[in-house]
Order: C-alpha cells, then sequence, then structure tokens
C-alpha cells in the first residue's frame, strides 16, 4: 500500500450526495444534489457529449456570452437529469408543496434565475461539498488559502 494511501478518502464518491440550502427563496427549499463531476458518470459522459458541439469554439478562444448562456441551459437540463436527486421545500406559485420527478426538477431549474443557478453550478462542482466533514480539515484549508 502506497504511503499516501489516508488521500484516497478524499475522492469524491459516485453515490456522494449534499443538501444545497436556497435562502433566497420562499419555503428555503433545499435540493439533494449528487456531485456535478467525474464521479457522477451519468452526468459527466451527458456532459462531455452535449459539450462536444462547443469544443472548436472553446479551443479557439471563442468564448463568448452566448456560449457560456448556452451552456448554462444545457446544465438545467442535465443537473434536472442527473444531478438534483430530490428535494423538499419547494413551492410552486401558489405556495404549495411539490412532488420531487425528474421532469418537474427539469422545469424548476429552468425557472430559475441565472444567478440562483449558477450558485447551484458552483456548489454541486465544489469537491468539498461531498466529502464528509471529518475527512475534510476546513480550518487548515482556510489558513492555507489565506498564505497563497
Amino acid at each position: 500500500m502506497s504511503q499516501f494511501g489516508h488521500l484516497k478518502k478524499m475522492e469524491v464518491k459516485g453515490g456522494s450526495t449534499a443538501e444545497f440550502k436556497m435562502h433566497a427563496l420562499e419555503g428555503t427549499p433545499v435540493l439533494t444534489v449528487k456531485p456535478a463531476m467525474e464521479s457522477n458518470k451519468a452526468y459527466f459522459n451527458a456532459s462531455l457529449k452535449a459539450s462536444r458541439s462547443n469544443m472548436r469554439s472553446i479551443r479557439n478562444g471563442n468564448v463568448t456570452a452566448g456560449l457560456l448562456d448556452e451552456t448554462r441551459e444545457t446544465d438545467r437540463e442535465l443537473y434536472g437529469k442527473h444531478v438534483v436527486a430530490g428535494w423538499h421545500n419547494v413551492l410552486d406559485s401558489a405556495g404549495k408543496p411539490v412532488q420531487f420527478t425528474r421532469d418537474v426538477a427539469v422545469d424548476f431549474l429552468e425557472a430559475l434565475p441565472n444567478w440562483l443557478f449558477d450558485e447551484l453550478r458552483e456548489f454541486c462542482g465544489t469537491p468539498s461539498n461531498f466529502i464528509a466533514d471529518d475527512v475534510v480539515d476546513t480550518e487548515s484549508t482556510a489558513k492555507n488559502s489565506k498564505s497563497d
């Protein structure tokens, strides 16, 4: 066994989930989410497939606001299908609770303002959100990032 085997516990596992609280919305919806990264094979493969058409533009440095919008819109669908795994406190326009389904999740994500969906994307793309608190020493991590 490697002398660095202890680092394996910091890998994000495919079945990992975390809760994303949406304080800006009425009722503070809580989404149960999977990582939006390589460990979530279904999302990662769908994302790679969807991005093929944009690869040439990105390689050539042609990243535009339109391309970023297109990527965000693709992610709304992919998150509904592969990242959001459940929820509670999600309310409809009449203030009634909405039961989670994949189709309704896509509708919900499409209705979110860009800034709020982008917060969700950032959360789901951050590995430390999917690793147990006792594995990541957040105090040391914060000190290290301040000294950089």
